[in-house]
């Protein structure tokens, strides 16, 4: 016993040395100074963007990466037996292996041991990058076993990032949405694991433009979660009808591993969830950084970071080798409708609710057999989005299905229906514009101002640009802001803003044979296009609807009430019908008209009518004309206006 206390008292001292050598070694190669360490810790400026307390050893690791480096090697080498787990983790780890179990699922359970708790267990990417550098020697051995076992699991091979379109109903999610994918050794990419940021909003309590309110201003906090690939295929493609795109990533398998290691101390920690910049695919460049730390991606967004934005950027730095198109439940049954008449849709879609037998379509002597297999296996996708909208109850579902699917196999093989692939998004234009141009506004009696005008948009896209890469009908403008300086009538020089666009959000979710969306635009700012010529704030709210009239264009018409304020800043409504027309075609060539027959009062009626035509010829390089009238009842003057120009897009 002397023997063992002796060497006991031998070993103590040898290891806090070697502790503190490390420590001194560590702080000789200034390693709290590099991007790779940097990173680790999302240090963006002078703090770190993780908000969690539990991610940083030193009491101010969010603010001090030196501090946080030397603590992180004192916890590496503090012992197992010394290790204290937190109550509220126990707790959280509880919570979490409870939902594990009633989910009846094979995902590892978490882990509270003090092995599995300690730091070089729990923070494996940190723990890899030192390791590299200073070479440790007299740690603890650990197992770590629930890294191993979520590893195994996961069993990362490649990386893949996943882009889920525009959702067309939700302001939202205008703007698409990325997370990367883990590719496995399975022989299916379904069975993978996805990797997702998001904010922790309950989708069954906050609507759209709540999430989009709250988002703007912080009030989130976003976390890192790991689903199977085929539960978020079965979100975004099957319930929400967004196409995905899947692009593969040139990361080598060391590069993987590492970021699957920083993903796994990325578990617990939070961040506030901001919807223009620290948000999912903000998030998911942190990932690739500390992958491949020669990448400087995130520097290449200054003011909002949106999906679009972020896969231009990661095809700029040679990281995408392959793009796959996965089309959604709605494009699959727009494919459908397409070879089919509205008598044979609405056969279907009295199938998929169980109001129709699959059976008396089958014994119709007056269907052709192609027929018959369209309406059979399009009713079978329909009672599939019903049920997955909640529309269909189990029972329900499950009877139609069975029924439809056995009537069907009794018809033989059909001719695959022909999904159109879209436009990749790789192939549409940046979401920052500028447009410089020539002006020239006028009214009865004359040109009024003409001069030099420029139109700065900070982001994202409207109706009126290509839609190619983007969903077609969808507006999102913020801050967009469009001035003149010129002559005026008495050759003076006069500069003002002609518009002031806050926020633009517009949805034209066509109607078709199977579908029947709600069209809505919600505009808000400050105009001159009322009955004063004077810069008023406005916010208008509409709704109606919109059908396809081409693959790329479409009409719509909406009733929009108005709120205005006049000269006198005095508060006033009015009513619009909105009436447009949008033609384009799988090229540049876009033409944007609209007639707006507005009600100042019960007598006094207005017409402003807009047309803009553009071409681009490249893909951020485009020429654009717009004409305005704006015609209004007496004693008000009508006014004209012409602006032709450039659109340059970054």
């Amino acid at each position: 016993m002397r023997y063992f206390i002796v060497l006991i008292l031998c070993i103590v001292p040898s290891l806090a040395l070697q502790k503190d050598e490390v420590i001194q070694k560590a702080l000789e190669l200034e390693i709290y100074k590099q991007k790779q360490w940097l990173d680790l810790l999302h240090f963006d400026g002078k703090e770190s963007e993780i908000d969690s307390p539990e991610f940083f050893y030193a009491k101010n690791g969010k603010k001090d990466p030196k501090a946080e480096l030397i603590a992180t090697i004192e916890a590496f080498y503090q012992s197992v037996d010394s290790i204290i787990v937190p109550e509220d983790f126990i707790e959280r780890v509880s919570k979490s292996n409870a939902l594990l179990d009633a989910a009846i699922t094979s995902l590892p359970r978490r882990s509270s041991s003090p092995e599995d708790y300690h730091g070089i267990c729990r923070f494996r990417a940190r723990f890899f990058y030192l390791d590299s550098l200073l070479h440790f020697e007299g740690l603890p051995r650990l197992e770590c076993l629930e890294f191993k076992a979520m590893f195994a699991y996961v069993n990362p091979k490649s990386a893949t990032i996943i882009f889920p379109s525009a959702h067309i109903n939700s302001p939202a999610s205008m703007f698409g949405h990325t997370f990367l994918l883990l590719n496995s050794g399975f022989n299916s990419r379904l069975l993978s694991f996805a990797i997702n940021y998001q904010a922790s909003a309950d989708p069954n309590v906050e609507n759209g433009f709540a999430f989009a309110f709250k988002g703007l201003l912080g009030m989130y906090d976003g976390r890192f979660s790991i689903l199977p690939y085929y539960e978020k295929i079965k979100e975004y493609r099957d319930v929400e009808n967004r196409d995905i795109w899947e692009f593969d990533l040139n990361l080598s398998y060391e590069e993987v591993l590492q970021m699957y290691r920083h993903i796994w101390e990325l578990g617990d920690a939070w961040s506030w969830y901001y919807f223009f910049d620290e948000n999912c695919s903000y998030n998911i460049l942190w990932l690739l950084e500390v992958a491949r730390p020669s990448l400087s991606l995130r520097k290449k967004f200054i003011y909002q970071v949106n999906p679009p934005e972020t896969l231009f950027v990661m095809r700029d730095a040679g990281l995408i080798t392959k793009e796959t198109y996965r089309p959604s439940r709605r494009a699959k049954l727009l494919a459908y409708e397409s070879d089919m008449s509205f008598s044979d849709v609405r056969k279907a879609k009295k199938i998929a609710k169980g109001k129709l037998s699959a059976q008396s379509v089958a014994d119709d002597e007056n269907l052709a057999l192609h027929q018959k297999q369209y309406i059979l296996e399009s009713s079978i996708e329909m009672s599939e989005y019903w049920y997955a909208k909640g529309k269909l109850e189990r029972e329900d579902y499950t009877q139609i299905i069975h029924e439809s699917a056995s009537v069907r196999s009794k018809l033989g093989a059909s001719e695959a229906v022909d999904i159109p692939t879209p436009n990749s998004p790789l192939m549409g234009n940046r979401g920052l514009r500028v447009s410089p141009m020539y002006f020239a506004n006028a009214d009865s009696g004359g040109i009024t101002q003409q001069g030099l005008g420029l139109d700065f948009r900070l982001a994202y896209h409207d109706i009126t640009d290509n839609d190619r890469g983007y969903l077609t009908g969808a507006q999102i403008e913020f801050l967009r802001i469009l001035g003149y300086t010129g002559v005026d009538s008495q050759n003076q020089m006069r500069a003002h803003i002609h518009q002031a666009t806050i926020l633009s959000l517009a949805s034209f979710g066509m109607v078709s044979k199977f579908f029947t969306p709600f069209s809505y635009r919600l505009d808000t700012g400050f105009s001159r296009q009322f009955l004063h010529d004077n810069l008023r704030y406005y916010l208008a709210l509409g709704g109606g609807l919109s059908t396809r009239i081409g693959q790329y264009s479409y009409v719509y018409y909406l009733l929009e009430p108005t709120l205005y304020f006049d000269k006198h800043n005095q508060g006033r409504f009015l009513l619009s019908n909105a009436f447009g027309v949008v033609l384009g075609n799988d090229g540049a060539l876009k033409l944007a008209l609209e007639y707006k027959l507005r009600a100042y009062s019960s007598r006094d009626l207005g017409h402003y009518v807009s047309a803009t035509g553009s071409i681009n010829l490249r893909p951020n390089l485009g020429l654009f004309l717009t004409l305005e009238s704006n015609l209004l009842p007496q004693p008000y003057i009508s006014r004209y206006g012409i602006q032709s120009g450039f659109r340059v897009y970054f």
